[in-house]
């Protein structure tokens, strides 16, 4: 039987983060004015660390996801307030976990845009756009006339979402056995 072993740590030393040296760098990256070299170490440490949760490990964009969280970080990391919360693990890792949603609502956007242009032009779109919209069935002429296009540009702003193009069930012809 294979024998486990457990990792080694030199005595002194540690593995992750903890709140009272985030807060402590915090506190001097705020009175310096700008962000430091360690505290920027220690957003991205939180940030692959968080990026390894199971909500969102399996994503193919995953490195782009945390790109743009430390971008989100280093755009809004002087907006924690240590006077109001000695909490500064939590206040990051919720604006890690915004940043993550706000990018996949992003792509599934664009991901829409992509399968309607594909349903427009006669193409098949993705398995996922296939379920949501009644997989099987494809748009009528009469349905997909003149309104498809103009509603995935309305969708690019964000302020409208793209209708639903309700389809009409194609005919299979039977195979002659």
């Amino acid at each position: 039987m294979a024998q486990r072993y457990q990792a080694q740590t030199v005595p002194g030393t540690k593995l992750y983060l903890n709140n009272k040296d985030l807060l402590a760098e915090v506190k001097r990256s705020k009175r310096k004015g700008e962000m430091s070299d360690k505290l920027a170490r220690m957003l991205q440490m939180l940030c692959n660390r968080y990026a390894k949760k199971g909500n969102f490990i399996n994503y193919t964009y995953n490195d782009d996801m945390q790109a743009y969280a430390m971008m989100m970080l280093v755009r809004t990391w002087n907006s924690f307030k240590p006077e109001k919360s000695s909490n500064p693990f939590a206040f990051f890792t919720q604006c890690i976990k915004n940043s993550f949603i706000q990018y996949l609502n992003q792509e599934k956007r664009q991901r829409n845009i992509r399968d309607l242009v594909l349903v427009d032009q006669g193409l098949n779109p993705s398995f996922g756009f296939e379920v949501v919209n009644d997989r099987g069935f494809v748009p009528s002429e009469d349905e997909n006339e003149g309104g498809t296009f103009s509603a995935v540009a309305r969708g690019v702003e964000g302020v409208v979402t793209p209708p639903v193009v309700v389809p009409k069930p194609v005919d299979n012809p039977k195979k002659n056995t």
